[in-house]
């Protein structure tokens, strides 16, 4: 495969050519990769990313070193001549600052953080940033190294592991002639990675696996787990990173059991006139934001932490959601403006539990912010607030001003639903107007994780983050990479390859992620991720049920468009492999929608017992596909997270997975025995 070089990432200078033609690869290898005595973490990394990948794409070792293990260094005018080993090679990548970089005349010097610089000087290729001169985006010699993997060396990371690292052969390299500065525009670049956790043991408890387990098999998939650098890291490899170094995330933990005894009253007021919150998740307790006694106690618990800590940034966001419900005492309804938009909230001090509709918190929250803000700022000064527009607080507010050294993490935008996402849009106008820093942290990657429901949404994400780029973006906090690659794998490639350069072109994006990782196929396998976009957007349009669009005949075209791919890929085992990981995410959604449908269908209808034959029959074949794919293709979707998500609602038909299954008739492990596991 040709390497594709894009017009906007490297430069080629026609005026600028080296002293004398100059190979990277030409029968067998001549290159050699350089760095500092004491280089950057990030020219380590990167050194070590370049030698390993070029020892792949080449086919023979290339060797990493630093330049006091050189000798008889010399320039021939622009060209460098050095030995190593007693060898001279004709090449030499150069990572990082280092002395030899500054003899050819290369720095650091004027680049901004995460900012990387490529110049190619005679028969040397320099590759550096300027690291730690900028600890908000201290990556940028391992970004420059990254870049010139893929530019020039045509590789790509479709996905974590083996199967989605593209890396094509060569037997003959050329050092290109580049002069490349770039500093990404987004400052923090997250996307987080889900680890296992409560919900996936309890979905291996499903499954019939342990934690254990999962940790070994996940991390050697991934490649998370490979201390020999052969498998990238995934998200190191996108240039995702920097950071704006605001402390996010929701706060008040330890309230309940600190304050609870002396004070029940600084708690929310129930529906039914309580202010318990034992019953439900104590860690997560609401609070009576009216209660100026204490907010003053929050005010010293949060100076302590600052002053404990160092930090220039704390979290002022209230607790996530649990059964208790927000305040509805007198004083705290007082800071809800009747004109606010009209949401709705539970009740589960009812029974049965109720629904009630009531104004927007957000001006409740406001106050509170701002005066727990007030109080800190006084003997912390120059701290930054972080907090959430989100849940019951996500709308903007009508009468409260936030204090001007709040930072908003906005928890908005929604592709299962058109209209939630336009109020969402509106959403981030009214608090980029009102805030100076506003950091996007959606839920958008959950789309599927659930049901597994493969979804695209590629160019909708590319609009809406161009939209917001524009007007007061800083970066960004994307929860969360929950391994479903097979069924939507393409909208985190998209996004981490946007949030790199907001610019470009979605459809060049999607182009180039199709030749590259399927050839010959290309075609087809574009097709297949456009009309699961159609299919996303027709949920989004409609009622938002993500499984109802999965039909036998859905299916089945979607499997036909793969067959035709897998035609075109003749004899490529390597892409044939890529299209049946492709294919699992139908081959699944299939059946898993018609379990979920007859589950529906029979919320109030008992089944006959030919269709609750019928339907065991499926559930039975469901578990054991899952169970493969958890063995087989841990990757393409995460089984277990699955199983957690959506597969309790059977257990009311006396389907509960493992337990209703005799583990004789389990499908068999790698080894063809079966474990069943103590827990």
């Amino acid at each position: 495969m040709k390497p594709l070089i894009l017009p906007f990432l490297l430069i080629f200078l026609s005026g600028i050519a080296p002293a004398y033609s100059a190979d990277i690869f030409r029968d067998g290898v001549r290159c050699l990769v350089v760095t500092a005595d004491d280089p950057s973490p990030a020219a380590k990394a990167g050194a070590k990313l370049l030698a390993v990948q070029l020892s792949r794409v080449g086919r023979a070792p290339v060797l990493a070193t630093t330049e006091s293990a050189l000798t008889e260094v010399r320039l021939d005018g622009m060209t460098l001549r050095a030995t190593h080993k007693g060898v001279m090679p004709e090449t030499f990548l150069l990572v990082g600052e280092s002395r030899l970089a500054k003899r050819l005349g290369i720095t650091a010097a004027g680049l901004e953080r995460g900012g990387m610089r490529l110049r190619t000087v005679g028969n040397a290729l320099v590759m550096l940033g300027a690291d730690a001169k900028t600890p908000a985006d201290a990556s940028g010699s391992r970004y420059a190294v990254v870049t010139f993997l893929e530019e020039v060396v045509g590789m790509r990371y479709l996905w974590p592991g083996e199967l989605g690292l593209v890396a094509p052969r060569h037997t003959q390299l050329a050092l290109p002639v580049l002069d490349r500065d770039f500093t990404p525009v987004i400052t923090q670049r997250n996307i987080r990675w889900s680890s296992r956790n409560d919900r996936i043991d309890d979905g291996l408890t499903y499954l019939g696996f342990t934690p254990e387990d999962y940790d070994a098999r996940f991390a050697k998939a991934s490649g998370k787990g490979d201390k020999g650098g052969a498998l990238p890291d995934w998200q190191e490899w996108q240039r995702l990173g920097g950071t704006l170094k605001l402390a996010g995330g929701h706060s008040y933990a330890h309230t309940w059991e600190k304050y609870h005894r002396e004070h029940p009253e600084w708690f929310a007021m129930q529906p039914d006139g309580s202010r318990d919150m034992s019953k439900s998740n104590p860690e997560r307790a609401r609070l009576c934001k009216s209660n100026l006694a204490l907010i003053d106690a929050l005010a010293r618990d949060k100076i302590a932490e600052l002053k404990t800590s160092g930090a220039k940034s704390i979290s002022l966001s209230p607790n996530d959601g649990s059964r208790a419900t927000f305040c509805v005492c007198e004083e705290c309804r007082k800071l809800d403006p009747p004109e606010a938009r009209r949401i709705t909230l539970n009740d589960y001090t009812a029974s049965p539990p109720k629904t009630y509709e009531a104004a927007a918190l957000t001006d409740r929250m406001v106050w509170f912010w701002n005066r727990l803000a007030e109080r800190i700022e006084a003997e912390v000064p120059d701290t930054w607030f972080v907090v959430y527009a989100y849940s019951a607080y996500k709308a903007p507010p009508v009468r409260e001003k936030p204090h001007p050294r709040l930072a908003v993490f906005f928890v908005g935008v929604s592709y299962d639903n058109d209209e939630a996402r336009a109020e969402a849009r509106r959403d981030w106008d009214a608090w980029s107007a009102m805030s100076g820093k506003l950091v996007w942290r959606p839920n958008l990657l959950l789309y599927g994780r659930r049901e597994g429901a493969p979804c695209v949404f590629i160019h909708k994400l590319a609009d809406d983050l161009r939209r917001f780029s524009g007007r007061g973006l800083l970066g960004t906090d994307f929860d969360s990479l929950v391994h479903h690659w097979a069924a939507e794998g393409l909208n985190a490639y998209v996004l981490a390859r946007l949030l790199w350069e907001p610019g470009q072109s979605v459809d060049a994006i999607l182009d180039d992620y199709c030749r590259a990782g399927f050839g010959p196929a290309a075609a087809p396998v574009k097709q297949w991720f456009l009309r699961l976009e159609a299919i996303t957007d027709s949920v989004a349009a409609g009622d938002g049920n993500k499984l109802a669009p999965y039909t036998a005949a859905t299916c089945a075209a979607l499997h036909r468009l793969l067959d035709e791919a897998h035609t075109l890929a003749a004899s490529d085992d390597l892409i044939r492999r890529r299209i049946a990981f492709l294919r699992t995410a139908i081959t699944f959604i299939e059946i898993q929608a018609r379990t979920h449908a007859f589950e529906a269908a029979h919320k109030k209808q008992k089944p006959a017992p030919e269709e609750m034959a019928s339907f065991r029959a499926d559930m039975e074949t469901k578990f054991q596909l899952m169970r493969r794919l958890y063995r087989e293709q841990p990757l393409a979707l995460n089984s277990a997270m699955i199983a957690w998500g959506s597969e309790g609602v059977f257990r009311k038909l006396g389907w509960n997975g493992a337990k209703s299954l005799p583990t004789d008739r389990w499908d068999a492990d790698e080894d063809g025995k079966v474990v069943v596991p103590t827990r």
